[in-house]
């Protein structure tokens, strides 16, 4: 399954008439996806608008029509502004079919006449409130109608991209979604005015990924990926992790990543960081390692890593800008870069372009905006995807259904929830990341991985609490990994 944005739809559309199809086909095409879903009913007011969501209105009308059904269509606006399909569909209705709504008639019309009515006014790409006649057919259809309504790709006057209702939207019972969900379905509230959402992909040829829509992703994709940890495995196997994190002002943060990543399955961390840090580390956790971080880091002080992470608790201080250098500068595995080191790197992005191993950057908006010109971008879900192909990194940028991009292949992920926006949780997230890097899984992969594991084990907690404390999560970790590869049941 597959997640849009407005702007993304519309790439989409362009790659599927750059690539041979003809927008009349496409027409049809979505219309026999929306078949099966409206021949229950046998009495149909297909409202249409302007544009290609009435071209599918049309033709999913004709079909109707072809199975005995009754169809009206009623259509309001300048009759000369129509797109391309929408008026070869038009041409093929029957006159006495097609009513033009105005303000004279729109008092005639009986809306109880029909057991459903289909909304094919507007597709995703409407920005503003319905206005004019077609807020007055809403309006008269939401204060009279008390039958189905349906509406074709998204209902009118919802936004595509954040699920926010304009005034005067159209309530769905339910909504047909063509090629892929819209991101504003991913907003519960959305739920008020789609009512059932149904996804439908066109027979065309699979060209989501190509064209740049989001894969969403989640438990399925988690248990094929997850390893089972082998019968004769040991420590060394399983990971050596250094820690570059914390400071003496900054102390839980250390903390909660060195726990999160020893309780995703690390062999060995040694987390690397001050020297009060250290003398918390094995009241806290006794399992790891404490190093105390030196002025300068070495070449030879980064040997024998399978994974490094920097930030999480680091600071802002001089000492800090020189540790995140030398690990972008003298350390050559994987790398995980998160909190106060991506601050620093705001203002030294030119160490991403020297990179020659798998780098994750893990910020939230408000960092990715100091990392990136976000305003330079259509949407965020096109930003990350630009950011991360620019810098040939691998982005998760945090948030509800958190995305994860290499620039080529993006995704969204279906697990974390309200209830975990509390202060850790990036910590927290940084330290599962990196633990899945140091077990050799590949970075896009530990990525995916660990974003999911980190919200589904959230979620897990949120069952039965109000907020989510990063304690309590990562104390789920393992549970919820066993879960994932079978090893224990539900």
């Amino acid at each position: 399954m597959y997640i849009g944005t407005q702007d993304l739809l519309k790439q989409y559309d362009a790659y599927l008439l750059e690539h041979g199809y003809q927008i009349e086909e496409l027409v049809n095409l979505a219309s026999d996806a929306l078949l099966n879903h409206f021949t229950k009913y046998n009495r149909f007011a297909i409202l249409i608008g302007p544009g290609n969501n009435g071209a599918d209105g049309y033709s999913l009308g004709l079909k109707l029509e072809k199975l005995g059904k009754h169809v009206i269509y009623y259509y309001s606006g300048d009759i000369g502004k129509v797109s391309q399909a929408n008026r070869y569909y038009r041409d093929q209705c029957k006159e006495n079919h097609l009513i033009y709504v105005d303000e004279d008639n729109i008092n005639t019309i009986n809306w109880n006449d029909y057991d459903c009515i289909v909304d094919g006014l507007f597709g995703f790409g409407l920005n503003s409130a319905p206005r004019g006649m077609y807020k007055i057919i809403i309006e008269s259809i939401m204060n009279n109608y008390n039958g189905t309504i349906g509406a074709i790709d998204i209902p009118t006057g919802l936004d595509c991209n954040t699920g926010k209702a304009y005034d005067g939207a159209l309530k769905a019972d339910f909504t047909v979604t063509l090629t892929a969900l819209k991101q504003g379905f991913l907003d519960p509230r959305s739920l008020e005015y789609t009512g059932k959402v149904i996804l439908e992909t066109l027979a065309v040829k699979d060209c989501f990924k190509e064209a740049g829509l989001f894969e969403y992703v989640g438990e399925d994709y988690a248990k094929e990926h997850l390893r089972k940890r082998v019968y004769n495995g040991y420590k060394n196997i399983y990971g050596v992790d250094g820690l570059i994190v914390g400071s003496d002002q900054y102390t839980g943060a250390p903390l909660l990543a060195t726990k999160a990543a020893y309780y995703t399955g690390a062999g060995i961390v040694k987390t690397i960081t001050s020297e009060k840090v250290t003398s918390l580390l094995p009241l806290y956790i006794p399992e790891a390692i404490p190093v105390l971080r030196p002025q300068i880091f070495r070449y030879d002080d980064f040997d024998g890593y399978d994974a490094l992470l920097v930030g999480c608790g680091l600071g802002l201080e001089e000492r800090a800008f020189r540790a995140v250098i030398d690990i972008m500068t003298a350390s050559i595995c994987p790398l995980v870069i998160d909190a106060d080191a991506l601050t620093i790197l705001s203002r030294n992005m030119h160490l991403l372009e020297k990179q020659d191993r798998s780098v994750i950057l893990t910020p939230h908006i408000g960092e990715f905006k100091r990392l990136c010109h976000v305003e330079d971008y259509p949407d965020l879900m096109i930003a990350a995807q630009s950011f991360a192909s620019q810098y040939h990194c691998i982005l998760v940028l945090k948030g509800p259904h958190t995305i994860v991009t290499d620039g080529k292949s993006s995704y969204r992920i279906a697990s974390g929830n309200k209830a975990m926006a509390v202060g850790g949780m990036g910590d927290t997230l940084a330290g599962i990341i990196t633990s899945l890097l140091g077990q050799g899984y590949e970075a896009l992969e530990a990525a995916i991985l660990g974003v999911y594991i980190h919200g589904r084990a959230g979620d897990e907690v949120a069952k039965q609490a109000y907020t989510v404390i990063p304690e309590k999560l990562i104390e789920e970790i393992p549970h919820t990994m066993a879960l994932l590869i079978g090893e224990i049941e539900k």
